[in-house]
């Protein structure tokens, strides 16, 4: 099975100019956790905002979220996988470096979204997905 089987397809995205509070209202409304940061330009993939960054590199440094953009709490160097990657090594790439969400992009644009928990509803990937929830788990601040 590949990622484009189980991913979100055209999830949503901001620009690199969107606020803090932006990203915060959409990912409440949407109920997500994370969102892929694109330019405006040409939406290549710039970045990554997940609702710890949020917490972490805005709340708690008393950073105004109307004022603050998500270019300046961002995640850069994007770890991303394309929608022809099998689900096994999708599931191996985020225990590797300890993350729970990935963009899927084609040409450097995001075209979808996947996260361990669509890869746990993927009937044949059980045991995959025990191991990166422990993978990610141990030791992990995230």
């Amino acid at each position: 099975m590949k990622i484009k089987d189980i991913m979100t397809a055209k999830p949503l995205t901001l620009t690199t100019d969107s606020t803090v509070k932006e990203a915060a209202e959409l990912m409440q409304k949407n109920d997500i956790g994370a969102i892929p940061i694109t330019n405006s330009e040409n939406e290549k993939l710039m970045g990554i905002i997940t609702d710890r960054d949020i917490i972490l590199r805005c709340i708690s440094k008393d950073f105004d979220t109307n004022t603050t953009t998500v270019k300046d709490i961002m995640t850069e160097n994007v770890i991303t996988v394309c929608p022809e990657n099998s689900i096994t090594e999708s599931s191996r790439i985020m225990a590797k470096n300890k993350v729970r969400r990935l963009p899927v992009c084609e040409n450097g644009k995001v075209v979808g979204m996947v996260s361990l928990g669509d890869i746990s509803r993927s009937k044949l990937m059980f045991a995959e997905t025990a191991a990166a929830f422990c993978d990610i788990c141990e030791n992990s601040a995230e």
